[in-house]
């Protein structure tokens, strides 16, 4: 993937300044107010990897621990989106997003989806599949797709599924494509592309505490832990 840089800051401040205010661009969107509101995060795993989800589900938590939010995250399989995954060749993203937009409506329910297949995802005219992720921010939706034939690595299902969180929770930027002086920008991160490390450098994390600090301002809502 390319690493071209979308943003230069000169300062620190100018970053924090940029990343609590980031926000505005998701919160007048009542699918994402409501998400984020509701503070639940469900995974459906429609893959066939079974013992290793719980891999999966520790790298989301670790995403919810890194930036102190009241959120908590559990398995579910109640979805129309099951039959999907039996029918359908490739997953197609809009088609996705339509039934959970409808099951939310009957069920007046709306908290973050997290989707694992084993399939291709279509999405607009690009395929995505082996070890990639769709991220609706907006909608709080992840859709992950593995390879059915492959064994993956522990560390890379945690990397991976922390990387995919932390976009969900407000880091809409990959580290590379972000330079901001008075930060190391060569450190090693989970927001890099292909996720080398867990760890989150400081530019990213303090982007991230900032991005909720905007939303507790805006909304009066309580979401980062003392």
């Amino acid at each position: 993937m390319s690493t071209k840089l979308i943003g230069t800051f000169d300062y620190p401040k100018e970053w924090k300044d940029y990343c609590y205010y980031t926000h505005s661009l998701y919160i007048k969107n009542q699918h994402f107010r409501k998400w984020i509101s509701d503070k639940d995060i469900s995974l459906f795993n429609f893959s066939n990897i079974k013992k290793d989800i719980k891999h999966i589900k520790l790298g989301i938590e670790d995403a919810i621990k890194t930036a102190k939010l009241h959120f908590k995250i559990c398995y579910a399989t109640d979805s129309k989106i099951k039959k999907m995954n039996i029918t359908d060749e490739k997953i197609s993203s809009s088609k996705l997003l339509k039934t959970v937009a409808e099951e939310r409506k009957k069920s007046h329910k709306e908290h973050a989806n997290i989707y694992i297949f084993n399939k291709p995802i279509k999405s607009s005219n690009a395929i995505i599949e082996d070890g990639e992720a769709l991220t609706y921010v907006s909608e709080g939706v992840i859709i992950f797709t593995f390879d059915s034939f492959r064994k993956y690595l522990h560390k890379f299902l945690r990397r991976r599924a922390k990387h995919e969180a932390l976009h969900l929770l407000g880091l809409n930027f990959h580290h590379d494509d972000i330079k901001v002086t008075g930060y190391s920008n060569d450190a090693a991160c989970v927001m890099q592309y292909n996720a080398p490390t867990q760890y989150l450098c400081k530019k990213c994390k303090e982007a991230l505490v900032y991005f909720w600090k905007g939303i507790e301002y805006e909304t009066n809502g309580k979401f980062i832990k003392n």
